[in-house]
């Protein structure tokens, strides 16, 4: 036996066993430290993936209610266009219930077509102006005739705009040079 330094007998190292057994003590708490941790993020994970699951389907909800509110505006809209056009169709039959010539006959027609104008005016629509110059945003070209390349001839059926909006092109005969204007 080796004496120390006080004269009593050298402490012996541990053995290698222990110092193993110590190490394994050491993995097997960081490994249930771990373990834990694991089921904590797995239980997180859960709760988010439930939470978006449960956003989608607010999310799906909600765009589900904005369609049916705004099918149910358009057909508010539409009741009220079409309780409005049944004033005008109202006007026409008493304009052909009257017994009147012709003369007072094509008066009330008129008249309930400027109605029907004024109407129409109301909801926003115009009439396109009358141009010189095709514009395929403005018209649609039905004919074509021999003459100045792009100037209307002749307007079929006029076109009419909401706003900027086309609702209905002007249909029209466009002028379209022949092949001995182009190559001369």
């Amino acid at each position: 036996m080796v004496e120390g330094a006080e004269g009593g007998p050298a402490e012996e190292t541990e053995p290698k066993g222990m110092d193993e057994a110590s190490q394994l003590d050491n993995l097997q708490r960081e490994v249930d430290s771990l373990r834990k941790e694991l089921q904590q993020q797995k239980a997180m994970a859960d709760q988010y993936l439930d939470l978006a699951r449960r956003i989608q389907a607010d999310f799906d909800n909600y765009r589900k209610r904005a369609q049916r509110d705004r099918e149910e505006n358009i057909r508010s809209a539409n009741d009220k266009l079409i309780l409005d056009l049944l004033g005008v169709l109202d006007d026409l039959e008493r304009a052909l219930a009257a017994p009147a010539d012709e003369v007072e006959l094509h008066k009330g027609i008129c008249q309930v077509k400027c109605n029907l104008l004024a109407l129409l005016k109301s909801y926003g629509l115009e009439e396109m102006p009358e141009t010189e110059r095709f514009d395929p945003r403005l018209h649609e070209a039905l004919d074509t005739t021999e003459g100045e390349e792009g100037r209307i001839y002749e307007t079929y059926q006029k076109g009419y705009l909401n706003g900027t909006r086309v609702i209905r092109y002007a249909k029209v005969k466009v002028g379209m040079k022949t092949e001995g204007e182009k190559n001369g």
